[in-house]
Order: structure tokens, then C-alpha cells, then sequence
């Protein structure tokens, strides 16, 4: 593991150096290839991801109110230089998946699956602590701007039905 490169990633901010290298022990490298599906809507998952080298694009599946069209709305593209991870639902419960990730490049992801973590959390309830924290904000910003996005859009709707 790149321990220079985890430095700069937000979800490692708290980490003292020791504590990253425990963490970055535990995680695996994954290597997939331009156009590799990642993660798929609606499946299961059990990983989070950290992109180390390439590119990735996020999407969603959007079916319109007759069900019969469905089309791919891109919430955003993921670079290596942006330090990001996603993924961090299926840390926490095994809920389906709520986007696919495609890569769009080759990519290096790091990996951690929910059974280490969890059993890391338990040895280590300090990083386990601190890696929460960090999801549970990722999370509040999530649901803040699709909060904001559902104002809109029901605003909008109801300007349009009047």
C-alpha cells in the first residue's frame, strides 16, 4: 500500500501514522480494466473502495414514469489525484448497492471488505472510531444534497403543474 498516497485521502485524516499503516494492512489491491464493472446498482456489497491510479464514473439507473426506458444518469467521475473512496455502505450493513461504478481507465482500487472491518473495529475501537466519523460525514453530505435536490425538484414540479 501506498501509505504517502492514504495520507491524502480524507477518510484517513484523523489516522496517526501508526494507525494507517494498521489500516492500510488490511486492505487488498484490485485491478480492473477499462470498462469493468466495479460495482453494480442493486447488488450486494460488502466492500469499500479506495481509487489509487486511474478513473472511475459513478452512475445510477433512472426508469421513467412508464417503466418501459431506463438510461444512465452520471452522478460523477472519480480520479485518482481527487483521493476518494466509495463504496463505505457496504461497510456498514449489507444493504444493495446504490450506484454503478465503472472504470473508465484501467484502475488500481484499495480494498477492505466488511468482516475485516468490523473485526478491526473490534480490536481497534480508536480507528474504527475515526474511520466511522469520517463515513457517517460523507454520508450527512450525501443526504444534504439530495435533500437540496428533491426541493428543487418538487418546486420545480410544482411550478410545472400549475
Amino acid at each position: 500500500m501506498n501509505i504517502a498516497f492514504l495520507k491524502n485521502v480524507d477518510l484517513f485524516k484523523e489516522l496517526t501514522s501508526e494507525e494507517l499503516k494498521y489500516f492500510a494492512s488490511k486492505m487488498h489491491v484490485a485491478h480492473f480494466k477499462e470498462t469493468d464493472t466495479i460495482i453494480k446498482e442493486n447488488e450486494d456489497g460488502d466492500k469499500m473502495f479506495i481509487l489509487f491510479k486511474g478513473e472511475v464514473q459513478i452512475s445510477i439507473k433512472m426508469t421513467m414514469i412508464d417503466e418501459q426506458i431506463e438510461m444512465d444518469k452520471t452522478l460523477i467521475t472519480l480520479r485518482d489525484k481527487d483521493y476518494k473512496f466509495f463504496g463505505e455502505i457496504g461497510l456498514l450493513d449489507s444493504q444493495k448497492r446504490t450506484a454503478t461504478v465503472i472504470a473508465k481507465t484501467n484502475c488500481t482500487l484499495y480494498t477492505i471488505n466488511r468482516k475485516v472491518f468490523l473485526q478491526m473495529c473490534s480490536e481497534y475501537p480508536k480507528i474504527g472510531v475515526k474511520i466511522l466519523l469520517r463515513i457517517s460525514e460523507k454520508l450527512a453530505k450525501t443526504v444534504e444534497k439530495n435533500n437540496i435536490n428533491v426541493l428543487k425538484l418538487t418546486t420545480a414540479l410544482i411550478y410545472a403543474l400549475k
